[in-house]
């Protein structure tokens, strides 16, 4: 085998625990995400992803709207989640991944429908 074959870069899939309400009914503390970073795709409005945010850490959001030149808007879905104004726009580079999979705290699965 050639040494070309075998790549250093990071793992495409990401599985995080969720710490707070802010997207709440749908994710609760305790639940866990499993995401798959997307390298040749776009994200879409929609897509619920976990992001490393500059100023608020590992945060776990749906993208809200998506500018022309690609920056993203986040939203939670809980009413005192931290408002999209307040995060302000992101670029895509700082999103760890899409969730393709939750798990409750109760152990129950659910996968969400992909399209990739």
């Amino acid at each position: 085998m050639k040494n070309e074959l075998i790549k250093s870069e990071r793992m495409p899939i990401g599985l995080y625990r969720v710490n707070g309400l802010s997207m709440s009914p749908g994710l609760a503390p305790g639940d866990y995400v499993v995401t798959l970073k997307r390298w040749k795709s776009r994200y879409r409005i929609g897509d619920i992803v976990v992001a490393q945010h500059p100023h608020f850490g590992r945060i776990i959001k749906r993208i809200r709207a998506i500018q022309p030149d690609g920056m993203l808007w986040l939203e939670g879905t809980h009413p005192d989640s931290t408002s999209t104004e307040k995060m302000g726009s992101i670029s895509n580079a700082i999103i760890l991944g899409r969730i393709i999979n939750t798990t409750r705290n109760n152990n129950q699965i659910n996968a969400r429908k992909t399209s990739d």
